[in-house]
């Protein structure tokens, strides 16, 4: 499943993220999967992903990879 990590919009249901595309057509890969639950909001911050829960709470995720999508 795609999503688009856009850092504003909370993700419908509960997911588990290996990789994922941000609008701008950015490709990133995760070095690990993350749970995310219904709610959280996906973010590339600084060369990470960031999870931000409802809480506010915030965890960050080391990227393994990421380029360019050229169309």
């Amino acid at each position: 499943m795609r999503i688009d990590a856009d850092g504003v919009t909370p993700v419908p249901r509960l997911l588990l993220i290996g990789e994922f595309q941000l609008r701008s057509g950015f490709h990133v890969d995760l070095d690990k999967p993350v749970f995310v639950a219904a709610g959280d909001r996906v973010s590339y911050e600084d060369g990470a992903v960031v999870v931000t829960r409802p809480s506010g709470g915030r965890r960050s995720h080391s990227v393994r990879d990421g380029s360019w999508i050229c169309r």
